[in-house]
């Protein structure tokens, strides 16, 4: 039996759920870079979805990160609040390369901090 959400939801009907519709399958072993026959096999293990499963559906979704891992049980609000803290000071002490004038083509990841809720979003 796989992991769910807090409400029972296995993680299909979860981005369901989020993304106002009907995801289709296809999208989300893509985003995890498996194929068809690996992603079905995989959807009925128990340790699925496993923290870097929910990292590349974050990231192809445009989702919070640590709120997937909150909602599926793998970490609590408190250790995200507490590791937010923790590196909140170090943060600061980051030296950054100068910009160069080759731009990359990916786009950089929001940090937990700058983030806030969407007041049109319902609640998880």
């Amino acid at each position: 039996m796989p992991r769910t959400d807090e409400n029972g939801r296995q993680l299909k009907a979860l981005l369901d759920y989020l993304l106002d519709g009907e995801i289709d399958t296809k999208d989300i072993f893509d985003a995890l870079g498996i194929s068809s026959s690996t992603y079905y096999r995989r959807i009925k293990e128990a340790d699925y979805p496993n923290a870097e499963e929910l990292r590349l559906v974050a990231d192809r979704f445009s989702l919070s990160y640590p709120d997937l891992q909150i909602q599926f049980g793998l970490m609590s609000r408190q250790e995200v609040w507490q590791y937010v803290e923790a590196t909140g000071s170090a943060a600061h002490a980051v030296v950054t390369l100068p910009e160069t004038s080759v731009k990359a083509g990916t786009t950089q990841r929001t940090r937990l901090a700058d983030l806030t809720p969407r007041l049109d979003a319902p609640p998880l």
